[in-house]
């Protein structure tokens, strides 16, 4: 989409809001300007405890504020709240708020946010008479809410409190260690009951619907999908900026749906900012910071005549280094042992510095030639010969697999072919069973060890051929009443281990993503596995 039609609109629109799409005034701090991005679809819904889409949550990080947030840094820092105490036993936390944070909209609506936003927030989750929540599974440590769900007891009965207009207190069933990092979620944004009512069951679908207690309101959000200028303007919350000052004037979304047109809007200075998938050296810039975001593996056809068999699948997985090709990986890649790459992180600590990736090795070549050896004597074999790693055109790497197969030749005597095939015929042999090893691509849309783990538990019956651990869903089931950092760890490094101990999938790479921004912005924070981009604090400087 070019710059012309971005920046041009109908006639009737009038001058003071054609200029909000061109450069904002930037002042010697940076502050004033505005900022552009480009988002994927036009945004569900932007009611915080119903939406669930990237789009949506982008828009909403700007417009809302939580009890907590996590900071530029990853730590889980107060927000709407000044400061907040837990309890010795960990089941009751007291968060005293801001008494200075306003709701705002562009129709003129003010009013002070309190303590009762945030009750009827959770509340609104948890009533069995309203839309249904997403997020009704992440806050069921919440005292009471399965029983209130269920309609067994009254919304009152709800373990969250407003105990004076700025004092909120939530009870838990049980310590739960990842509870402060649920509150920094949009799911756990405020509501404002007497604004939501006023909607008449259309919050948060329109600007007119809408408010905001955050960094931004929404100023005007079009959309027609039969139109190529659809695009959401957002503007400063001048009464919360003298609070926490907010840098930019505003922000202008423009809905693209396309992620070659974010390349080509970046490169013509259209947009601020993109996320890039593939590495390109002509937009990788200085201001680019990279994110492991993905895991690349081989998996084994477990239904095959040979790989049925899980001492023959852990020779292959024990008799090659990952440091033979450490050194040489470019366009984005990380050698890997493990399952969960090096961005995810665990209560703003890098999962991978908690639980180093050469903890998951089982590269032993003795080992390896053991169990090889001692399959081709049980099975009187004296090869195994026309197997082949069967690899997506989409995956512009191949060649990096090659480091792999010689090691089995050297170590082995197993000759392996590699063949890429087109996206079309990978998912054919996928849904026949007609490949030997595949290599595949893990991702997760949400910052959770978990969330990888999840490739082995949820929607993969064919790329796995019907695996199933039950020690994995016993340890990630356990995951979810852990009170302690400590336990944590134990039970992630567990079911990672258990996964990769079967050697059905064996690591290969860590993949990345790229946050791209002009080499004049800066402080803008963006959030990998969400997609959430946050401009409160982003600064423009000519």
């Amino acid at each position: 989409m070019s710059k012309c039609i971005k920046n041009i609109f109908s006639i009737a629109l009038s001058i003071l809001l054609i200029c909000t799409f061109f450069t904002g005034c930037e002042e010697d701090d940076g502050s004033g300007y505005t900022f552009r991005a480009n988002l994927a679809l036009n945004p569900q819904n932007l009611d915080p405890q119903l939406a669930s889409d990237k789009s949506s949550k982008t828009v909403i990080v700007n417009m809302m504020e939580g009890l907590v947030k996590i900071d530029e840094n990853g730590a889980i820092v107060p927000a709407a709240a000044e400061y907040y105490e837990i309890s010795e036993d960990e089941l009751t936390y007291t968060f005293y708020l801001k008494d200075n944070i306003y709701w705002e909209n562009a129709e003129g609506y003010k009013s002070k946010m309190t303590a009762d936003d945030f009750v009827f927030a959770f509340y609104r989750i948890f009533d069995p008479n309203a839309l249904y929540s997403p997020y009704i599974d992440d806050f069921v440590c919440i005292k009471n809410s399965k029983a209130v769900v269920k309609g067994e007891l009254d919304k009152s009965k709800l373990g969250v409190k407003a105990t004076s207009d700025y004092t909120l207190q939530i009870e838990l069933e049980y310590p739960y260690y990842k509870f402060l990092e649920l509150l920094t979620s949009t799911a756990a944004m405020p509501c404002n009951e007497e604004f939501f009512e006023s909607t008449k069951g259309r919050y948060g679908l329109s600007a007119e619907t809408t408010i905001s207690n955050g960094a931004f309101y929404l100023k005007e959000w079009n959309y027609d999908p039969y139109w190529d200028n659809n695009y959401i303007i957002m503007r400063r919350n001048k009464s919360n900026s003298e609070s926490d000052y907010v840098y930019p004037y505003s922000l202008n979304f423009f809905i693209t749906g396309d992620s070659e047109t974010d390349a080509a809007d970046f490169s013509g200075d259209d947009i601020d900012c993109f996320k890039l998938e593939n590495y390109d050296k002509k937009l990788v810039n200085s201001n680019a910071k990279q994110y492991f975001t993905k895991s690349y593996g081989l998996i084994f056809n477990i239904k095959s005549e040979y790989f049925k068999n899980s001492d023959l699948r852990k020779a292959l997985a024990a008799s090659f280094s990952r440091e033979v090709y450490a050194d040489v990986l470019g366009n984005g890649l990380k050698s890997a042992y493990g399952i969960v790459p090096n961005s995810i992180s665990v209560m703003g600590k890098s999962y991978r510095d908690l639980i180093p990736d050469s903890a998951m090795s089982l590269y032993d070549t003795k080992n390896g030639q053991k169990l090889w050896n001692n399959y081709l004597e049980e099975n009187e074999l004296y090869s195994i010969d026309n197997i082949k790693i069967t690899v997506s055109e989409e995956f512009k790497d191949a060649d990096y697999l090659r480091y792999v197969t010689e090691q089995w030749e050297q170590n082995l005597e197993f000759y392996c072919g590699i063949e890429v095939v087109s996206q079309n015929e990978y998912d054919l042999k996928i849904e026949n069973g007609t490949f030997d090893i595949l290599l595949v691509e893990i991702n997760s849309e949400y910052n959770d060890p978990i969330g990888f783990f999840d490739y082995f538990m949820a929607d993969n019956a064919d790329v796995l051929q019907g695996y199933m651990n039950p020690e994995v869903y016993g340890y990630t089931y356990s995951l979810n009443k852990t009170s302690r950092l400590g336990e944590a760890i134990s039970l992630y490094t567990s079911a990672e281990e258990a996964i990769i101990n079967t050697a059905v999938y064996v690591p290969l790479f860590y993949g990345s993503d790229y946050f791209i921004c002009s080499e004049n912005a800066k402080d803008i924070v963006y959030r990998p596995f969400s997609d959430e981009i946050d401009f409160r604090y982003a600064k423009y400087f000519d």
